[in-house]
């Protein structure tokens, strides 16, 4: 049997744990499946776009699942590659999976890869991604004792609101000029679709998205969202237009942000920053981020938006 024979397949429900089993590391059981099904559910992780390879005899070899999310994107989780030579079918099932997903009212596939796994990068690229960045996730613990700064001359921070989401898409796009922030991205998507997506990221409360207006004109914002846990929030995005950029905007936006968290239950702050951002990882280091894991991202675009 070759490779070639292997046609990729939609999965229905009875081979649905099989093809799970076929997404976690290597030895898991039929439990861990069944764990992995259950915290789907309960997390509302939609498994209905999984695909897999089966050989003859209807085992199922590999299997890809794709999880839709707001904002036009979707994120891929491929089985994985633990061999060289699996590398051409899981390429292929990659290629039918994105070309399945171009059917759909999505923009932007994206994967998250250990940057040490060589045989997955060349997988995935061989699968039809393209390297974005290697992204560094950071994180600070959050204290009661942190007060507000005082605003630098002329600067104000305006908390979001429904009528402000006209501002918020100008703002992020005069933000994206000449970012340093994972700049492949840029013209991938449209602004109302990456304020949906930055909107469904942990438990959205618009009273943690900030706008920043200086002399009149608004010119930076900061998103954050609490997490999923009530320990943790994350900030989504950070950003400042080229005009409010090396005036230390960036640094009151942060700590007027834990000020204003220092007031809940949180007790630390995430965030994921491109390695090649070094202005943006001296600030965070400079205001307590340390720096936890790596993780390579990498997409596929499904449009030309």
């Amino acid at each position: 049997m070759t490779t070639s024979s292997l046609q990729p397949v939609l999965i229905e429900q009875q081979d649905r744990q099989e093809a799970i089993r076929c997404l976690l590391p290597p030895g898991s059981g039929r439990l861990q499946a069944a764990r992995f099904e259950r915290f789907a559910t309960e997390n509302r992780i939609g498994l209905d776009w999984l695909w897999a390879c089966k050989n003859e005899e209807g085992q199922v070899r590999c299997s890809a699942l794709c999880v839709p999310s707001p904002g036009r994107t979707a994120m891929v989780f491929l089985s994985p590659v633990i061999e060289s030579d699996q590398i051409q079918e899981r390429a292929a099932l990659l290629r039918h999976v994105l070309s399945e997903l171009r059917a759909q009212p999505l923009d932007l596939a994206q994967v998250l890869l250990s940057c040490d796994d060589m045989l997955a990068r060349r997988t995935h690229t061989e699968g039809g991604f393209r390297e974005l960045a290697s992204l560094l996730y950071m994180e600070r613990p959050l204290s009661r004792r942190d007060v507000a700064p005082e605003p630098p001359p002329g600067a104000e921070v305006v908390t979001w609101t429904p009528e402000l989401e006209t501002t918020l898409a100008g703002v992020l796009e005069a933000s994206y000029e000449s970012t340093l922030d994972c700049p492949g991205l840029c013209g991938l998507r449209q602004t109302k679709d990456i304020i949906a997506g930055h909107r469904s990221t942990g438990k959205h409360n618009p009273s943690f998205w900030k706008l920043l207006r200086c002399d009149g004109e608004f010119c930076g914002c900061i998103l954050v969202n609490p997490g999923t846990t009530r320990d943790t929030t994350e900030l989504v995005y950070l950003g400042l237009a080229p005009c409010a950029r090396g005036k230390g905007m960036g640094r009151y936006l942060l700590d007027t942000m834990f000020a204003e968290m220092s007031r809940g239950p949180w007790g630390r702050m995430t965030l994921a920053v491109d390695t090649l951002n070094r202005p943006a990882i001296r600030l965070y280091e400079q205001r307590g981020f340390r720096g936890s894991t790596h993780r390579l991202a990498m997409i596929h675009s499904l449009s030309d938006a």
